[in-house]
């Protein structure tokens, strides 16, 4: 990742898109080798069964064996059901405070939380059992409260001009749904939500919006060691997929609204009543 940004740098020196998209072609191929051939690694676009789409996205995370991609355009941009994506990313080559990226990740998120992506309940959450438990959730064995919650994150090759003081006011007042579950400057640390334990342990909890204040909040945790941030950004998403569970997406949801047409097109092997093939 590194070394895409240095050379992107060198030879798009003036072009911000050009030097982030080797940025971000080289984080895609980074979890591409990492993950499980059973997750589906692209970029593009997020639409659901009402036809609303998200804005571009840079790196999603999808399900390979049932449906990854609704179709791709001629220029490559893939359409990926959002009911078959377990997590989204943005790439960031360097930091640049004057870019607010986490104003932009709000609205953006809160545009994809807009969209038709039912969260399924997990009925043994906890371990104990309930009037409502399924087997099904029993044999899945997660420990979420949601069987598919959405994962996001941010992620800077280069921490530019970060410091946290400047957005923790804009932290303070957004909803925790609306922050990246985790944010990684690469050579300088990770932002999460988490609480000091009774014994002083540092506990990470992985989902923003079940972590309410004032018991969780957003941390900063410095380091300039490139490796153990990143595997912080892996083990979180690791552990996302692991314990997520998404029903195969129902194909004719998201393509019936594009079968338009006049009963009177309809053309029958048998003779068929005036009433059905009028009007």
């Amino acid at each position: 990742m590194k070394a895409a940004r240095e050379k992107a740098m060198t030879v798009h020196p003036s072009d911000i898109r050009a030097a982030g998209n080797e940025v971000e072609d080289a984080v895609r191929e980074y979890f591409r080798r990492v993950l499980p051939r059973t997750f589906y690694v692209t970029s593009g676009h997020l639409i659901d069964a009402n036809h609303q789409v998200s804005t571009q996205i840079d790196v999603i995370i999808a399900d390979a064996s049932n449906l990854p991609s609704l179709y791709t355009t001629s220029d490559g941009t893939e359409y990926i059901p959002i009911t078959s994506v377990y997590a989204i990313g943005e790439i960031k080559s360097t930091y640049y405070k004057s870019k607010r990226y986490f104003k932009e990740m709000k609205k953006a998120l809160a545009r994809i939380l807009a969209m038709d992506r039912p969260l399924m309940k997990n009925t043994a959450f906890g371990g104990e059992l309930q009037p409502d438990t399924t087997i099904q959730d029993v044999v899945l064995g997660s420990r979420n409260r949601f069987l598919n919650p959405l994962f996001s994150f941010l992620l800077c090759v280069d921490a530019g001009d970060f410091a946290f003081e400047d957005i923790t006011a804009h932290l303070k007042s957004a909803d925790p749904s609306l922050v990246p579950n985790v944010t990684v400057l690469l050579d300088k640390g990770i932002m999460v939500r988490s609480k000091l334990s009774a014994d002083g342990r540092w506990e990470i909890h992985r989902y923003p919006s079940e972590a309410p204040s004032p018991e969780y909040d957003w941390a900063f945790a410095e380091s300039r060691k490139e490796g153990p941030n990143l595997a912080a950004l892996y083990a979180m998403l690791i552990a996302h997929l692991t314990s997520s569970h998404l029903k195969p997406p129902n194909a004719f949801s998201y393509t019936h609204k594009l079968l338009t047409f006049r009963r009177s097109t309809l053309r029958w092997a048998k003779d068929r009543p005036t009433e059905l093939s009028s009007g």
